[in-house]
């Protein structure tokens, strides 16, 4: 769909640029286009504001080689004076350091020059989906109703959302998915923009279970690291987007290719900022990426088997953390029967050997299985079932209005 039909017109942009022939490569580049027009082009800064108000343009591109002056410091002089217009600044050679500086000084960002209409074009839509996702994320605060069992203190959903236990093959990965879908759901009370981060390197089955191609990873992100944001243009570009409608990005293929902490603080920095809610599927051991999602996460779901093998690891595991330094009051249990002979003890006596509030048990459910060989989500397979059911039921108190919505429709029932 063309930008013009999603906003029912065309943008008009003006360019500050002491370069006339770059000026008129502009005005011949968008003759005729459905999405941007040009509405002007000047060398002179105090043209720009007339410009821009005779015309109604929605659109300043400032060139940051601008003759004797700092185009970064007059493009945040413009953004000062023009708050509805968005500002760009044009730059040969942008660095994440630039766009960092011009995001502080309240540009919406920093485009390579030279550029054609599609890349700018592309890049104004991204930048408007990021702002509704910002949007939509700020907005999501406490919620009515009466909900119980909230996993912070102060009775706030979760932004991210750690999905960890200290055995493997007890479901965590099945339990990651299906909360990230079911949070995303279109029939959800309260939909939620979210993305799914696998950080178990090597042998992860997110990838599987979602029956998507695993790319990109953590890894094409290693070029960032140690920044404290992304240029939220580059950071949508370099995740997936399933089938399903979920926002991922995979964990290394390789047992050899491990995360460092630097690089997982910079995408649990730069996420959170874009999304709703950031579920991270973690390795059943402590890794340094598992360490940084630990810390990040507002709030950790152990994913328990309730067997005196699981229990016991899960136990002298927390222990461990918590004798590091590392916060476990915000770690919360869910006891996962949906593997036949999976345990008997009850959700108090997971309780009571942990020491740990239990958020529900998810019941067992066939087709697990079926979705598995069909390399289909559990959560689109049997949205309805006893496991998403019970997913739902568990998680409402921290994440109001999850999974399914009003009348009894399946989770992703859109009619």
């Amino acid at each position: 769909m063309a930008l013009a039909d999603e906003l029912g017109r065309a943008l008009w942009f003006v360019a500050l640029d002491d370069d006339p022939k770059w000026l008129d490569q502009l005005g011949e580049m968008f003759v005729g286009s459905d999405d941007l027009r040009m509405a002007g082009g000047t060398g002179q800064e105090g043209d720009v504001t007339r410009l821009v108000t005779e015309n109604g343009a929605d659109i300043v591109l400032v060139d940051h080689g601008l003759a004797g002056r700092s185009g970064l410091l007059v493009a945040a002089g413009l953004a000062k004076r023009l708050p509805a217009v968005r500002v760009y600044l044009m730059a040969e050679s942008p660095t994440q350091e630039l766009w960092q500086e011009a995001r502080r000084r309240g540009l919406r960002g920093v485009v390579k020059k030279p550029f054609d209409a599609v890349t700018l074009v592309r890049r104004v839509r991204e930048d408007m989906e990021i702002e509704t996702r910002v949007t939509a994320g700020l907005e999501e605060g406490p919620a009515g109703g009466g909900a119980t069992g909230s996993a912070l203190p102060g009775g706030e959903p979760p932004r991210t959302i750690a999905v960890f236990s200290f055995k493997g093959g007890v479901g965590k990965s099945l339990v990651a998915i299906s909360l990230a879908l079911a949070a995303g759901a279109p029939t959800s009370r309260r939909r939620r923009s979210v993305v799914l981060v696998d950080a178990e390197e090597g042998v992860g089955s997110t990838a599987t279970l979602l029956g998507a191609v695993p790319r990109p990873t953590l890894l094409d992100w290693a070029e960032y690291r140690g920044e404290r944001q992304v240029d939220p243009a580059i950071a949508l570009r370099k995740l997936a987007e399933t089938k399903a409608g979920l926002h991922c990005l995979f964990a290394p293929g390789e047992l050899d290719q491990s995360v460092d902490r630097e690089l997982m603080e910079t995408v649990l920095l730069t996420l959170p900022r874009l999304f709703g809610l950031v579920v991270v599927d973690c390795a059943p051991a402590v890794t340094d990426a598992v360490y940084v999602a630990l810390q990040a996460a507002t709030t950790v779901i152990v994913v328990v088997e309730p067997t005196l093998d699981c229990l016991d690891k899960v136990r002298k595991g927390v222990q461990s953390l918590h004798a590091v330094g590392l916060g476990v009051g915000k770690f919360r249990a869910l006891v996962n029967r949906s593997r036949p002979g999976a345990g008997d003890f009850t959700a108090a006596e997971v309780r009571e050997a942990l020491g740990m509030q239990v958020l529900g048990t998810l019941p067992f459910d066939p087709a697990a299985k079926r979705a598995g060989n069909r390399r289909r989500p559990l959560a689109l397979e049997a949205p309805r079932g006893p496991f998403m059911s019970g997913l739902c039921r568990a998680l409402d108190g921290m994440l109001p209005g999850i999974g399914a919505g009003g009348g009894g429709r399946g989770l992703f029932h859109k009619g």
